[in-house]
């Protein structure tokens, strides 16, 4: 047994045991319980593969220990139900596998293991909160972020068995959000989006250790987005503001905004089709921008609605400082206001109210400062060209009242802008594992469920050159012929092998009239071989020999 293999053998806990403990102190059927060691055991035993060929994901030892720690501290009772009976109508008329009750940490669910580590999964996670600029985006993002987050994890359960990757489409609730997750997932890594959605920060000082030189700081920050003690002020950040941080970061400004704003239109899309409150906020902001292009078109009709809105605050204001010099008034005003209010929300005295209203006044100054600014000629212009991009970005997305919006359009043009960015990651990745993780990313990518996916093979094969390029360069593909277009049609089958561990690929090759026929072999699997194609139209030098197994991996 290798050295490594041995020192995990000793560090691994066997966190088996000690969900059987927890499982004893637990009010759960025998059934439950039998579930739960099941989940947990084809989780240990598929996760490797899984961890390798996602990449982007937690380490096994944090993700079993986290399991097994929902379950111990946030999960007091699992009912589990039958198909087709009377306990199961209520999850066959909402059409679910599953209900949770946050607040009572209980859950209802088919007798299935995915399904429990779905169920337990969702009571980890919170509701998304935007700041206030951002109210349009919510039902998007949480559409987004929680049920993207619950596919990507029980994909371990779903897609990996211990010696196969078969991705079980049928299972996925979403393909969709699915894909804009993976995007994220990618670019943004995993770290910063599970503190997103669940406040959870993945902390093993023996795996991940933060460096005290500022240099290195900067080089774990690029890799995983956040430090910990950055995420540890959760409540003070806005994540829209620091997604877009990391993204500048990593990509560059240029590529950073491409993908933010067609990310925006996506989310504003996807959260249309599927709330129609949501859709109607979102037309009514839209008529508001329209509106008030037009308007700004007679500079006229603008100047005297800009004249009306100050006038309206100047006699706001006017109405402040009589009640602030009449004490009656002021009194009178406290009794006004606390009879239209709530108990939980009355002002606590007229002090209090006086402090308001010396508030409310410095806020109307303001409005009359900035209404002031918009009518100078320099102002005016900026406002107008930025109301144009604002109407434009909308008319884009193609909300409309009656009809369903074309998200899938929005999505291809986000996989655009995604391959853009990772272009760039692959132009600035320097090292040998760096290059690696990369080759694993974009074949993960490019197999993801997605039925629009071909209409971006043009710019997916784009990036696979580039890829293979560097992978060459760096001595981790073999190059197996000098004319890059044959070595790249050689090699690119790689991004579509389901081979888990790629290092261990062996192709051999064979030429028959002017055909190039290449059987791939997985080393561990002796017996998996399939046959691709190739034409050949003229004489061309291959650097390797035919009929004989090569190492793809140098």
């Amino acid at each position: 047994m290798a050295k490594e293999d041995i020192f995990s053998k000793i560090n691994f806990k066997d966190y088996n045991n000690q969900l059987e403990n927890i499982l004893e102190q637990k009010d759960f059927s025998s059934d439950v319980k039998n579930l739960l060691l099941s989940m947990l055991y084809k989780i240990e035993n598929g996760y490797q593969d899984y961890e390798k060929v996602k990449v982007n994901v937690s380490s096994k030892k944090y993700f079993l220990k986290k399991i097994v720690q929902i379950i111990q501290e946030e999960c007091q009772q699992i009912h589990l139900v039958r198909p087709l009976t009377e306990e199961s109508k209520e999850l066959e008329e909402n059409h679910v596998n599953y209900k949770v009750d946050k607040e009572k940490g209980s859950i209802t669910v088919y007798p299935n293991e995915r399904m429990i580590l779905e169920a337990l999964i969702t009571l980890t996670q919170k509701e998304i909160l935007l700041e206030e600029q951002y109210f349009l985006l919510t039902i998007g993002m949480q559409e987004v972020l929680t049920r993207g987050n619950r596919m990507n994890i029980v994909e371990v359960l779903r897609d990996f068995n211990g010696w196969s990757w078969d991705i079980t489409t049928s299972q996925m609730e979403s393909k969709n959000c699915n894909m804009v997750y993976q995007n994220l997932l990618i670019l943004l890594g995993n770290n910063f989006l599970k503190t997103w959605i669940t406040d959870d920060i993945e902390q093993e000082e023996e795996e991940i250790e933060i460096p005290n030189n500022e240099i290195l700081r900067s080089k774990y920050n690029e890799s995983f987005g956040m430090t910990k003690e950055e995420m540890q002020e959760e409540k003070k950040i806005d994540y829209l503001q620091k997604m877009q941080e990391i993204l500048t970061k990593k990509y560059g400004e240029e590529l950073a905004k491409a993908f933010f704003l067609q990310f925006i239109k996506t989310i504003l899309a996807l959260g249309a089709n599927r709330n129609q409150e949501q859709k109607e906020r979102i037309l009514k902001k839209q008529k508001e921008l329209e509106e008030q292009l037009e308007q700004m078109q007679d500079n006229k009709t603008y100047l005297e609605i800009i004249s009306e809105q100050k006038k309206e605050r100047n006699k706001a204001i006017k109405r402040i400082d009589t009640l602030l010099n009449d004490e009656i008034l002021l009194k009178e005003e406290y009794a006004i206001r606390n009879s239209k209010l709530p108990n939980k929300q009355k002002i606590f005295s007229v002090s209090h109210l006086r402090i308001m209203l010396e508030k409310e006044r410095k806020g109307l100054l303001e409005e009359i400062k900035e209404l002031n600014k918009q009518i100078e000629p320099k102002e005016f212009v900026k406002r107008k060209q930025e109301l144009e991009e604002k109407v434009a970005f909308f008319q884009a997305i193609g909300v409309k009242e009656t009809e369903k919006v074309e998200e899938e359009k929005q999505i291809h043009l986000l996989q655009h802008s995604f391959l853009d960015c990772f272009a760039e990651k692959i132009k600035r990745a320097e090292t040998k594992k760096e290059i690696t993780n990369l080759i694993y990313e974009l074949r993960y990518y490019e197999q993801i469920p997605y039925e629009q996916q071909q209409e971006n093979q043009e710019k997916i094969k784009e990036v696979e050159k580039q890829m293979i390029d560097k992978a060459c360069a760096g001595k981790i593909f073999t190059t197996f012929s000098e004319q890059k277009e044959l070595n790249q049609k050689i090699l690119e089958n790689q991004f579509h092998s389901k081979i888990i561990y790629l290092e261990h690929t062996n192709y051999v090759l064979k030429y028959r009239k002017g055909i190039l026929k290449i059987q791939e072999y997985d080393d561990t699997v002796k017996e998996e071989e399939k046959e691709i194609e190739i034409e050949i139209t003229q004489k061309v030098e291959l650097k390797v020999r035919l009929n004989k197994k090569i190492k793809v991996w140098e």
